[in-house]
């Protein structure tokens, strides 16, 4: 769930390269966010998601198709066919709201309030709508919105459309985390760290469209560590947020490296899919792997 300077480490989940105009998709010797690895008898495919795309970038480079073709078995961050959307809006709601009379103002800073109520303003938003969100879901909502004002929507995500095929075709699903841990991962954030990461947001948010622009020049290269600098240059404009971008990458990558490695004995064709940001820099999940494993990377 990606980041950029405008947007901050808590928009993680909800902007992770949305963008790569389809033009591009069919260029000659491009390589893509796809890794192979051979390990005796079996064959796992890591594909670097893309939470939230258009119609129109559909349909997808064909040796993505491949490795899903070949895969016995998908594997996604979150299995979202097993998540009842009851037990997840019960969960948005008691960790992500107030209970009345609290509400986000008690929590904000004066900067932060200033903010919120511009861009509420500009977007002729009702305050009723957002008074009672907790800072981190705040967040998240509002990057859902600007995606989709971009016209980017997150049901054709391609973490989304892949599982769906998969179940529609009957392979196997497993999960790398549970839905409850990702959440956990925003709301323990302390309230200045929330409060932080929603300020960054509105005051840098007309910079998303050229900042996501960078990343897409990276996603359009299949250049991960490239992708992972333009994040952690944003995390050192606000060192504070440092610890956050450890809980939500480096600290993920070794849990869902452990997992992997687990696939890799059991004799099975797998396809993981995991967001693109897992798997650039010094630790993520491809250059974990590298170290026990030959990891090709994937072109077209």
């Amino acid at each position: 769930m990606l980041l950029t300077k405008s947007w901050g480490p808590a928009m993680l989940f909800t902007l992770l390269i949305v963008l790569f105009p389809v033009n591009q998709l069919h260029a000659q010797d491009r390589n893509l966010s796809l890794w192979k690895i051979v390990n005796d008898d079996n064959v796992v495919y890591i594909l670097g998601s893309i939470h939230a795309m258009k119609e129109d970038m559909y349909p997808l480079p064909r040796p993505i198709m491949e490795a899903f073709e070949t895969a016995e078995v998908t594997v996604f961050e979150v299995d979202l066919m097993r998540i009842d959307p009851e037990e997840i809006a019960e969960i948005m709601k008691s960790r992500g709201s107030y209970e009345p009379p609290a509400s986000i103002y008690d929590d904000l800073s004066d900067e932060t309030i200033e903010l919120l109520e511009e861009y509420l303003r500009e977007t002729k938003i009702n305050i009723d709508r957002v008074r009672y969100l907790k800072p981190w879901h705040l967040s998240l909502n509002i990057g859902v919105m600007e995606l989709s004002r971009l016209g980017y929507k997150t049901e054709l995500g391609l973490d989304q459309h892949m599982q769906h095929l998969a179940f529609k075709q009957g392979k196997e699903i497993q999960e790398l985390e549970s839905f409850d841990q990702q959440i956990k991962i925003l709301y323990s954030d302390s309230i200045d760290i929330q409060d932080l990461s929603l300020r960054v947001s509105l005051r840098d948010r007309a910079k998303m469209a050229e900042e996501l622009e960078s990343m897409v020049v990276a996603w359009r290269n299949g250049d991960a560590d490239q992708m992972y600098q333009l994040t952690l240059d944003s995390v050192n404009e606000y060192p504070e947020l440092q610890s956050q971008m450890n809980r939500l990458m480096l600290s993920r990558n070794v849990k869902m490296v452990n997992k992997i490695r687990s696939y890799l004995e059991d004799g099975r064709n797998y396809l993981i899919v995991a967001g693109t940001l897992h798997m650039g820099g010094p630790q993520g999940i491809i250059k974990l792997l590298a170290k026990d494993y030959e990891v090709d990377q994937l072109s077209y």
